[in-house]
């Protein structure tokens, strides 16, 4: 009784004040069982990649993942809030999960398996549904209408999300890195001259 009482108390707190969380807004109300933890941060193996992909996942979405425009908008000194890698437009996190030129490579093999095998299952459960891809990227069980399609999209369509947005962390801090490095050098090497 005392349980019931406590899941019920927070599950309304939950559905309360989530609308002012700003990092929530990728996961919806509904997607909140006490007791439970969010599909998002399960996997379906006690593979050690798959779960080493986890909190990148999670940071995604919940929006606590550190792009150029985050950098801006909280860093006291001036930070150009555009794309280091493409130079482009701001690296805003739709940028950053689809529109990246610098990261194309990575992300269109990927991103066209997620949409076919989305296209099979969601198709099978709605008959007019419009998709929003960075919605299914960040979080696809804001799809799910049932528990059956809950386990399809864990087992189908969870992992490619799960692997694009980790493919593209990996390649953005590797080229990051390679673009500080060759920064250092410059700067070395105007001291020494």
């Amino acid at each position: 009784m005392t349980i019931t009482a406590v899941h019920k108390y927070w599950t309304t707190r939950i559905n309360e004040e989530i609308m002012y969380y700003s990092s929530m807004k990728y996961i919806p109300k509904s997607s909140f069982k006490v007791g439970k933890i969010h599909p998002l941060a399960l996997s379906n193996s006690a593979n050690q990649r798959d779960i080493n992909r986890i909190p990148i996942r999670i940071k995604i979405a919940t929006g606590t993942y550190i792009l150029q425009i985050n950098r801006a908008v909280y860093n006291q000194n001036i930070v150009d809030p555009t794309c280091n890698l493409c130079d482009q437009a701001e690296e805003t996190l739709s940028h950053f999960l689809l529109c990246c030129k610098a990261l194309d490579q990575i992300r269109t093999p990927i991103l066209k398996n997620i949409i076919c095998k989305c296209s099979e299952l969601l198709a099978l459960q709605y008959t007019n549904i419009q998709l929003d891809i960075l919605q299914l990227i960040i979080n696809p069980f804001h799809y799910a209408c049932s528990d059956e399609s809950e386990i399809d999209i864990s087992c189908k369509i969870e992992p490619l999300c799960r692997q694009l947005i980790h493919n593209l962390h990996n390649k953005r801090y590797e080229m990051l890195a390679k673009m500080d490095l060759i920064s250092s050098r410059r700067k070395m090497n105007f001291k020494v001259n």
